[in-house]
């Protein structure tokens, strides 16, 4: 899948997540950390958005968190997610 279409695809699952929680959406690009960035987006809020962006991509993903490490010690970027989940389609290991 195009690299393109799944940052697409993230950044439209953090403006959902903020919409139907009702908080404000702002910038989301792709240097943005929605869990240090956005508004209220705390670990409940990076659940949701992978199961969305799951569901949106028609794939599974079998991370519980996309947007913070493995470790859970770090939030990542969208253009991190993005390349984490390129990853996962391909088949290929997360980075981080």
């Amino acid at each position: 899948m195009d690299r393109a279409v799944i940052l697409e695809k993230v950044i439209e699952a953090v403006q959902q997540i903020q919409m139907v929680s009702g908080r404000t959406l702002g910038e989301i690009h792709s240097g943005t950390k929605p869990v240090e960035d956005t508004e209220g987006f705390d670990s409940m809020s990076g659940l949701e958005a992978t199961m969305g962006l799951a569901q949106s991509l028609g794939r599974d993903i079998r991370e519980d968190n996309l947007f913070v490490s493995t470790d859970g010690r770090r939030a990542l970027s969208v253009a991190e997610v993005t390349d984490n989940v390129s990853k996962i389609i391909n088949g290929e290991a997360a980075a981080v």
